[in-house]
């Protein structure tokens, strides 16, 4: 939905200290893009004003502050250029000459394309909320057709939507890529008759999941294995499946609480795919409460320990997973 795209409100101009160039920054740009374009190189892990990666001083100016990683007395000194704009006509930054040399790197994850199995079907550039995903004609597609998806890697949050969402899997990830998770659920071993639950979390929602314990010896001890992610927008219906192939006897998706996802939509289409999963649990004979979406705030531990609980209760209530048990006895 257009809603959900990136927007960066108003233009101004931005001006380096070192060499005195000016730049306009357009409002469908963000300064870290003006600044890549023009041979600026700075340090960036993401576009969604988190991690405070690409955080530069400002000499003059009023910054429009739109990120959540830096406190008062740093937004007296610094702006994160990757979401922040600036309330003054002109904003002058405290940077180095540019160095045009060499192409643009991420510092942090970011999708990639192999155009060879794309099939140029938009569901990319629909999935992106911002705005990395395009279609170039000039490229080659599965068959040889004309046009296939690339990524701006300066856009790109790696947040993974659209490589969860690829229906061909042309899309992958620098990091958090699908072998990489498969590997990792993998890893887990379901012995004993304790639920094993298996959490595919955001990293929003890290601190809730870490913080849970299971000291609770009225609900019976619980195998829990959790998998983080970018956003839970990169949980694939595969990834899922794997888990219950794997022994998991239950999924729990844990991510931001609705209209807090940063990366707008992310949750919501999570939540899609956990009733998609759900409805596949109903066709092969299994209750659908083997998967659960659960909302979180940063660090709700007990609203992920309670989901936790009634999950495990539930778990045991049915009776563990059938391929669990083959697993055991192989």
């Amino acid at each position: 939905m257009e809603s959900d795209k990136v927007t960066y409100p108003g233009s101004f101009r931005i001006k380096i200290s070192s060499t005195g160039d000016i730049f306009a920054v357009p409002a469908e740009k963000s300064i870290l893009h003006v600044l890549i374009e023009n041979g600026y190189r700075v340090k960036s892990d993401c576009s969604n004003g988190r991690c405070g990666t690409c955080k530069t001083r400002y000499l003059e100016g009023q910054p429009d502050h739109k990120d959540t990683a830096l406190s008062p007395d740093q937004r007296d000194d610094y702006l994160t250029i990757c979401v922040s704009r600036s309330k003054s006509a002109e904003i002058v930054l405290d940077l180095p000459p540019p160095q045009k040399a060499g192409a643009y790197v991420s510092e942090g994850p970011v999708a990639v394309v192999e155009a060879p199995i794309c099939v140029a079907c938009l569901t990319c550039v629909r999935a992106c909320t911002y705005d990395a995903a395009r279609i170039d004609s000039d490229l080659i597609g599965v068959g040889g057709i004309l046009g296939a998806a690339v990524i701006d890697s300066v856009k790109c949050t790696g947040c993974g939507l659209c490589a969860a969402a690829c229906p061909t899997g042309a899309i992958g990830m620098t990091e958090f890529a699908d072998a990489d998770i498969f590997s990792r659920i993998e890893g887990f071993s379901p012995t004993g008759v304790d639920p094993q639950i298996i959490v595919f979390n955001c990293s929003n929602s890290a601190l809730a999941v870490t913080g849970f314990k299971d000291d609770d010896a009225a609900c019976g001890s619980i195998n829990l294995k959790a998998i983080n992610l970018p956003c839970t927008g990169r949980v694939d219906n595969l990834f899922v499946m794997k888990a219950f192939e794997s022994g998991a006897d239950g999924v729990v998706v844990a991510g931001c609480e609705p209209g807090k996802c940063y990366y707008f939509a992310g949750n919501l289409n999570a939540e899609k795919r956990v009733r998609r999963a759900r409805d596949w649990l109903k066709d092969a004979g299994l209750d659908a409460d083997r998967v659960q979406m659960v909302y979180l705030a940063d660090d709700d531990v007990g609203s992920f320990t309670k989901a936790v609980h009634e999950m495990a209760n539930g778990i045991r209530a049915f009776g563990a997973n059938p391929l669990r048990r083959n697993i055991i006895n192989e």
